[in-house]
């Protein structure tokens, strides 16, 4: 176990958006940083015992592109949009670890003072040290068990039985070594989570794997099956390593009640994990959501992306390439993108954390092809084909898995974010509630993507302590006016 470990270099961006990485020259270049004692279980594989069956108990067909199944025992829509129908790899193996290692463990004095300097003093002051791991566990993909990997914190100064916490991280990137876990200090927030009181994971998502065996994936960008099942098993992982598969050490026991909290694209895991937890893993009880600048409405953040240049229009190109790549489009990717970056875009996401490069264009034209915004333009979702199937199915009120929990809700938004552009959310919001999701909104006046996410946190922590306090909705699906945040 590391003695001591450097201080993230900026608290600000790992609170807003759980970033891999500082850039700086100081920043580690990825786990095998770490000199902390590994377990023994590195030799093994996720498919080294993997067997296919219900991936959750349950049994029913399912359905693909609205078509009845081949009548494959799975317990919800898998695939669709042109992919094939899978079966399900047996739940028993899903969250099995296959290597982990301990990173570091900091004081409470030491989480407050930095909370202090960064100017979060209002998180604190916390009562509990903090000790933080790497895992890698088994999950799923497609119908085949895959290695992916995360982050462990727990408290060290408290006992017995304690909720769980799942960070879901923002954008990082779209291959391994954007994944969160090849730095360490991509773990403070699920360490900071733990300090405050939860046995907190914080998975990478698939085709992020940070440490360990590559996955040899692209990262399903907003796609929310491959987020959804990835992020569920982790939490399978965390039970099973307080359960005696990780540190025999370990100093509390996760309690099944579950906080799902994630900004921007985890914003996005959140809801979309609570939607498929009682499908695919009924046992985790998911009390709140809380979803942070969360796009909602991918078809309609796709059609905002591509009618004017903002923040959003090199972002949903790459959530095009991520759905195109997973759901194994047979259309070409120049039926949506135009030259060169039909070709240059995925290259790009292959190489690099970022899209950057996108904002060198002069218009929309030059990245969306005239055919998909003619389309977006009038809604034309038959006509687009299988890219509005994929947009569809990522989009929360168009989902083709069943609503059947009604989770409490927060969702936070920046008055005059252009990224996850905050009006198309907040009209979702009343869609939403009709369909009956139990939301409440807070939105920061004046704040942008990134203060839309950490101006509220002091809120948005205290909400989801009331909620596990089993304290009522206060005004649910009322779509507020803004506010300053700051206040808070």
């Amino acid at each position: 176990m590391l003695a001591a470990a450097p201080l993230p270099c900026s608290l600000l961006a790992a609170l807003a958006l759980g970033l891999a990485g500082c850039n700086g020259d100081d920043a580690s270049t990825g786990a095998s940083a770490s000199t902390g004692e590994a377990t023994t279980g590195a030799s093994e594989s996720a498919t080294s015992t993997a067997t296919t069956g219900d991936g959750s108990g349950g049994a029913t067909g399912t359905e693909s592109d609205g078509e009845t199944s081949g009548g494959l025992d799975n317990p919800f829509p898998v695939g669709g949009c042109g992919l094939a129908e899978y079966p399900l790899v047996d739940a028993d193996e899903m969250g099995r670890i296959l290597d982990w290692t301990e990173l570091f463990e900091f004081s409470a004095d030491e989480i407050n003072l930095l909370l202090a300097q960064q100017g979060f003093e209002k998180l604190g002051p916390v009562s509990s040290g903090a000790r933080l791991y790497l895992i890698r566990y088994v999950t799923q993909d497609r119908g085949e068990a895959v290695e992916a990997t995360g982050f462990i914190a727990v408290p060290t100064d408290l006992k017995g039985s304690l909720p769980v916490g799942v960070w879901l991280h923002g954008t990082t990137g779209f291959t391994d070594m954007c994944g969160p876990t090849a730095d360490p200090q991509g773990g403070f927030v699920p360490l900071l989570m733990a300090a405050l009181g939860f046995v907190a994971v914080a998975p990478d998502y698939l085709g992020l794997n940070g440490w360990g065996a590559p996955s040899g994936i692209f990262h399903p960008y907003v796609v929310p099956e491959p987020t959804a099942i990835a992020s569920l098993d982790s939490i399978r992982a965390l039970y099973r390593f307080a359960g005696g598969e990780g540190d025999p050490d370990f100093p509390v026991e996760p309690e099944a009640r579950t906080i799902l909290w994630g900004a921007s694209e985890g914003g996005f895991a959140a809801l979309w994990t609570d939607r498929y937890a009682p499908h695919y893993a009924p046992e985790i009880d998911v009390v709140a959501v809380v979803a942070a600048v969360p796009p909602t409405d991918t078809y309609g953040l796709t059609k905002y992306a591509s009618s004017g240049l903002s923040p959003a229009t090199g972002a949903l190109a790459a959530a095009l390439v991520g759905n195109h790549d997973w759901y194994e489009a047979q259309s070409p990717l120049s039926e949506a993108l135009t030259a060169p970056w039909d070709v240059q875009l995925p290259s790009l996401l292959d190489s690099s954390c970022s899209f950057d490069q996108l904002d060198m264009v002069g218009s929309v034209d030059e990245v969306y092809s005239k055919w998909l915004r003619d389309r977006l333009a009038v809604d034309d979702i038959d006509g687009l084909g299988v890219w509005g199937c994929m947009l569809e199915r990522a989009t929360l009120r168009t989902a083709a898995i069943e609503r059947v929990r009604d989770t409490p809700v927060l969702i936070t938004l920046g008055e005059i974010d252009d990224l996850v552009y905050s009006p198309l959310i907040r009209a979702d919001i009343p869609v939403l509630c009709g369909q009956g999701y139990r939301i409440e909104h807070i939105e920061c006046a004046g704040a942008g993507h990134v203060e839309g996410a950490i101006e509220s946190l002091t809120l948005q922590r205290d909400w989801a302590y009331a909620r596990l306090a089993g304290e009522p909705l206060e005004n649910v699906c009322v779509v507020n006016e803004p506010i300053d945040c700051s206040m808070l």
